[in-house]
């Protein structure tokens, strides 16, 4: 039973989802488009900025990292407020169907958008601007999945923090637009001033893209065992949060 009401629940959410074209945009076509958009500029030509590298070379697994941010700091804040501000969260309470239930469906929505859009950015950048091949594959999936699932829990926390769909909106969109440009998707993180570079060491992001640049050329997990630790770190912290805090009712 528990098993169909999931199953049920993941596809009236994907319907949705797809009836909401802006933020499906953003989740899935964002990150992929912005790859196409800066390789056509930019191209991939090797460039001594980038240590030899072309662009792409040198950022490409940082645009993973947008995906994170559209969809852990605007998209499931967004959606969960929505559904509590308008009741819809409250009257679900009160059916036989368990909020953990409706959470885990909601999530695994926001996971395999999430997951679509990274897996689409990097393929581009391989199959259309040439990019070479990661080093390590499996390491790459594995870094992904924990980054999608990490920003997915951050997700939650901000939404058991926020007063209300308005500002998950508002700060939202700057907190998303912050980590983008300290992800080190649009400029490498060794070309940013020493000053940024110590700041966001300590970002989440940064764990994220320092560990997809290293299965990226290869190296193996041990190498950065202690980003993919301080990612489950944060997913456990968050996910704590999010739980004990989020109210189901909506504000009166």
């Amino acid at each position: 039973m528990i098993v169909q009401n999931y199953r049920g629940l993941v596809l009236a959410l994907w319907r949705s989802q797809r009836r909401d074209p802006v933020g499906l945009f953003f989740s899935v076509a964002f990150a992929p488009a912005l790859v196409i958009a800066l390789g056509l500029i930019f191209g991939n030509d090797p460039r001594p900025e980038f240590g030899g590298q072309g662009f792409l070379d040198a950022t490409l697994p940082a645009f993973a990292s947008v995906v994170l941010a559209m969809v852990g700091v605007l998209q499931v804040p967004v959606a969960l407020l929505s559904l509590r501000d308008s009741g819809a969260l409250q009257r679900l309470s009160l059916t036989p169907l368990s909020r953990s239930t409706f959470m885990m469906a909601n999530l695994t929505v926001h996971f395999f958008a999430g997951i679509t859009g990274m897996i689409a950015a990097l393929a581009i950048g391989i199959g259309v601007f040439g990019v070479n091949l990661p080093g390590n594959i499996s390491g790459i999936l594995i870094v992904c999945v924990i980054g999608i699932c990490t920003f997915l829990a951050v997700g939650c926390a901000l939404a058991a923090i926020y007063p209300s769909t308005a500002a998950a909106t508002g700060i939202g969109n700057v907190l998303m637009i912050l980590l983008i440009l300290t992800s080190g998707a649009f400029t490498p993180i060794e070309v940013m001033p020493e000053g940024i570079q110590q700041i966001i060491q300590y970002s989440p992001v940064r764990w994220f893209v320092d560990a997809a640049e290293s299965a990226w050329i290869g190296e193996s997990i041990a190498t950065f065992a202690a980003q993919l630790f301080f990612l489950l770190c944060v997913l456990a912290i968050t996910g704590l949060i999010g739980r004990s805090l989020f109210r189901w009712e909506p504000a009166r």
